[in-house]
């Protein structure tokens, strides 16, 4: 069995042969205007920025630009995705291999069915569709950003949530609750409004521990996200699986919200066990769901459960699973939604997770699969 690419935990597991595909698809080639670029899926996302900022240029990408060309085909959620879209809605063209071997180049397709069924596969489910070698995106001006971190309480986290629900602007709100919680803001600073709001956030949360604001002139640039959630350093070697979760504001709901997942936290079996979430709306709901295979666009929150254990430690990966499939219970009730981020089909919930990810879309998709990929090579939907 040969498995390759970062969006399954199971990519570097036992018995298993990991195909490293990078080293012939490591091209960036920005357009004469710079308004488009092409990155060959052996980049990172911290490659593409650094590529593209000597240009002036950028595309949203996530809290951690560690991730390759996964991250903008399983959808790409940003900081930036209430104000620029998901990093997926920038995509214009893509280029790889079906599952039964047929290589394509794909645009974006203007009225044509059937490729406008394929496009729409494979931006979202890609990974159960190809194998992508190279994308085409629409470039953003590089503009400076505005970055708040600091460590809350827990009723300093219900009051930013609150009131982050509330915004219209370029503003977005993370937060990571480990031994502690972190509160990451992040605005433009040109966005008078987003500044105003995160000022008078600052002023109703009072006090806050570890608090710093920093102007970057772009995410390539960006601080680590949940570095002010935990002081304990990772020891040894550690495995994870990780469930992301879309759902609407929680409004009303929310004391209800912070009550279970205190619960959740006070019982996490690993000191890496952790549970965050990310803001969206805005421009991410603006995509006809029909357009791709990120159905959930009305999301206003992405959290995601990550559960940790010591590599060889069978009964610390039974109760951090257990944990986990806990969490997810609980956290399904407010979000009903699944981002796939990362695919699990080696583990139990794979079914429901892809019946939560693409609902009344996922008959289509697997006769997509069915065509394209025969043999089931890929990934099981």
């Amino acid at each position: 069995m040969v498995c390759s690419g970062g969006t399954s935990s199971r990519c570097a597991a036992d018995g298993l042969w990991t195909l490293d595909l990078r080293a012939r698809h490591r091209q960036l080639v920005i357009s004469e205007a710079g308004d488009e670029v092409e990155i060959g899926a052996g980049l990172s996302m911290a490659e593409v920025l650094e590529g593209l900022q000597t240009r002036g240029r950028s595309i949203p990408v996530g809290l951690s630009t560690l991730p390759g060309c996964g991250f903008v085909l399983t959808g790409g959620i940003s900081p930036l995705s209430r104000s620029q879209g998901l990093a997926m809605d920038h995509i214009v063209g893509l280029r790889g291999v079906w599952g039964n071997g047929d290589c394509f180049e794909l645009s974006a397709p203007v009225s044509p069915h059937e490729e406008q069924q394929k496009w729409r596969g494979l931006l979202g489910a890609a990974p159960f569709l190809a194998i992508v070698t190279a994308i085409r995106l629409r470039t953003q001006e590089l503009t400076p950003l505005v970055i708040w971190r600091s460590v809350s309480s827990i009723q300093q986290l219900a009051i930013a949530i609150e009131a982050a629900e509330q915004w219209t602007h370029s503003a977005s709100l993370q937060w990571a609750w480990n031994e502690k919680i972190e509160l990451f803001i992040v605005c433009f600073a040109n966005d008078h409004a987003a500044m105003t709001a995160v000022e008078a956030l600052k002023t109703l949360l009072g006090q806050c521990a570890e608090s710093s604001k920093t102007m970057v002139p772009g995410q390539h640039a960006q601080p680590p996200f949940g570095a002010l959630a935990t002081s304990t350093a990772a020891q040894g070697r550690n495995h994870s699986e990780v469930i992301s979760r879309l759902g609407p504001a929680w409004g009303r709901r929310l004391p209800s919200l912070i009550a279970d997942l205190n619960q959740l936290i006070s019982k996490r079996p690993h000191p890496g066990c952790q549970i965050s979430a990310q803001q969206l709306g805005g421009m991410s709901s603006q995509v006809a769901v029909s357009h791709t295979s990120f159905l959930h666009r009305d999301a206003i929150w992405k959290p995601w459960i990550n559960a940790v254990w010591n590599a060889n430690d069978e009964q610390g990966r039974k109760r951090s699973l257990d944990w986990l499939l806990h969490a997810n219970t609980v956290l399904t009730e407010y979000c009903p939604g699944v981002h796939l981020a990362q695919i699990h089909p080696h583990l139990s919930f794979h079914q429901a997770e892809l019946d939560d990810a693409f609902q009344d879309w996922l008959p289509t998709l697997n006769r997509l699969k069915s065509h394209h990929d025969p043999y089931g090579l890929l990934p099981p939907l």
